[in-house]
């Protein structure tokens, strides 16, 4: 297997096979792998997964930036966690121009993890090789950090929520829209 380099750009790992639609979306599925359901603001709320079997099941979209790596994203974040509300993938986009650059696909973070080197293996240090020790406690320069943007379900409130973290045993609060829905413990649902 050849190791997937852990410094590329998650842009140039994405598969570009998607199509971005406008939520609420009712309408024919395009001829892609990956639908992405995009706020009236362009923000990805949902994910959809084409398979030869089903209809697409949609998901809350995960959003990850294109500049981060897999090292960034896998080794220093919340991926792992964010990905149980979106098992197969997570959008990639472009955080400067707010475009969609593709999904990354699940086994692509698969694969990372799998190879030798990943956790506490073998790493490649200066001019030899050392283990892995978890002494650095952050990554230079900027990162983001992945989230996953949901909508609350609740009664009435339909208010798009970032993500950097979910505990399904222990959701998040919700601010709500306004006075009109108090904040209350975010719900997920996704349709259809």
């Amino acid at each position: 297997m050849n190791a997937l380099p852990a410094h590329t750009p998650l842009a140039g790992l994405a598969s570009p096979d998607f199509a971005t639609v406008r939520e609420p979306y009712g309408g024919d599925t395009p001829n892609c792998r990956y639908l992405i359901g995009l706020s009236a603001d362009g923000t990805p709320i949902t994910l959809a997964v084409r398979t030869a079997w089903a209809a697409p099941r949609r998901a809350p979209a995960v959003v990850v930036s294109g500049s981060a790596t897999l090292q960034d994203v896998v080794e220093e974040s919340a991926l792992l966690n964010l990905l149980e509300l979106s098992p197969e993938a997570a959008v990639v986009m472009d955080h400067a121009s707010g475009a969609v650059r593709g999904v990354l696909e699940r086994a692509t973070v698969d694969a990372y993890l799998r190879q030798d080197r990943f956790p506490g293996g073998p790493v490649r240090a200066g001019g030899g090789w050392g283990a892995a020790t978890g002494d650095d406690s952050c990554l230079c320069g900027t990162h983001r950090t992945p989230h996953a943007h949901v909508v609350c379900a609740f009664g009435g409130c339909g208010r798009v929520n970032a993500l950097h973290f979910y505990d399904p045993e222990d959701p998040p609060e919700c601010p709500g829209p306004g006075d009109a829905v108090p904040a209350h413990p975010l719900i997920l649902s996704v349709r259809g």
